[in-house]
């Protein structure tokens, strides 16, 4: 870590700090089932940031564009555009934060029943700053809690990196946010890493259209998908063109419209039962 130490130290004493894109790295560590938290979860995120604003999304969304990319061109080559997505590790987390600059507009972008979604943050934290200090990895960092998505958090940001920035929705600070994370200790972010960036990043799932929610529409939908995961997949095989239909598993094996509901209902009830932790609680309430 001496090494993050003297790259950041680096970096942010120079007087072209934003003339070049920066990438910070945080391990996101989530016990997203309340009912084992002693099952830990780990994801590398990377905060992106430009003149224009941050991004904040999984690192596995770089490696997936890039295989996705690299199967892509061996299709184009062979004429042959069958890509077996199995074989690309998907992200463990499903949402992306972007922060336009200087107002830190905030938008929360997930999916929510195979539909795109986006809903922007309408309320800026009210951060408390103590007069608390300590050291992480050479920075002196100061002590600062807020109440955000039903959590309580302890921030720690550095008056020595000058970005009113952070992980997640964390913002607004007089510095960068290197750790944040709820009093319960069930999703916390730690910068583990930085560096420049050449160009600026573009990721595939910036690209694809979204519809816009408010809070209160997300959460209403997304009780709605709880009582019926499966509605879209009869709401499609209702239509004259579909309800014959013969779909295939992995395996060749025909499905019927009754087993692709039946194993789509499955799927949802064993993930809604380890997957009911989020961290915004009022979203997913």
């Amino acid at each position: 870590m001496r090494n993050l130490t003297i790259l950041l130290i680096f970096i942010f004493t120079s007087s072209l700090l934003f003339a070049q894109n920066q990438r910070f790295s945080y391990e996101y560590s989530f016990k997203i089932d309340s009912l084992h938290k002693e099952n830990v979860d780990k994801e590398m995120m990377n905060l992106d940031i430009t003149k224009e604003g941050s991004n904040f999304y999984s690192a596995q969304l770089i490696i997936r564009d890039s295989l996705f990319k690299a199967q892509f061109e061996k299709g184009k080559a062979s004429h042959t555009y069958v890509f077996d997505m199995r074989k690309i590790k998907q992200p463990k987390v499903n949402f992306r934060v972007s922060k336009k600059y200087p107002n830190l507009e905030t938008v929360y972008h997930t999916s929510l029943n195979a539909t795109n979604v986006a809903l922007k943050e309408e309320h800026k934290m009210n951060w408390t700053i103590l007069p608390e200090t300590k050291s992480i990895e050479g920075f002196k960092v100061q002590k600062a809690t807020t109440t955000f998505g039903g959590r309580n958090w302890i921030a720690w940001f550095t008056n020595d990196i000058q970005i009113q920035d952070g992980p997640y929705k964390f913002c607004g600070l007089p510095g960068l946010i290197l750790n944040v994370g709820d009093d319960k200790g069930d999703h916390i972010f730690n910068l583990v890493g930085s560096k420049k960036l050449n160009d600026e990043p573009s990721l595939m799932d910036s690209d694809m259209k979204e519809v816009f929610l408010t809070n209160e529409r997300f959460n209403k939908l997304w009780n709605e998908y709880k009582k019926d995961p499966a509605k879209n997949i009869k709401t499609i095989h209702s239509s004259s063109e579909m309800s014959d239909t013969i779909f295939s598993d992995a395996d060749g094996k025909p499905l019927t419209k009754k087993d692709l509901i039946k194993g789509k209902e499955k799927r949802a009830e064993e993930t809604l039962k380890k997957v009911n932790n989020f961290i915004e609680r009022e979203l997913y309430k």
